[in-house]
């Protein structure tokens, strides 16, 4: 079934739930209630809720990564020398 939540018009605001009938009419099933939650709490209330079927989550076994090993770079060439003044 569906449910929709439907305002008054009227000020102050005033809020109904209606249901759709079999037939495509919007019945009245609540209110008017002038707190919006409360209309809100109520089509949770009236829509089924959903069982969600979860499969218990295995464990990933992680395999240990190997840290790539590093080599020794040797610097070749010439040095720097930096020029003094006398």
């Amino acid at each position: 079934m569906k449910y929709i939540i439907s305002e008054t018009g009227e000020f102050p605001p005033q809020y109904k739930v209606l249901q759709e009938g079999e037939d495509g009419i919007w019945i009245p099933i609540f209110g008017p209630d002038p707190d919006l939650e409360d209309a809100q709490r109520k089509v949770a209330e009236l829509q089924p809720v959903k069982k969600a079927v979860k499969k218990a989550a295995e464990p990933k076994k992680e395999t240990p990564k190997k840290a790539p090993a590093k080599k020794a770079t040797a610097k070749k060439g010439k040095s720097k020398k930096t020029a003094t003044k006398k």
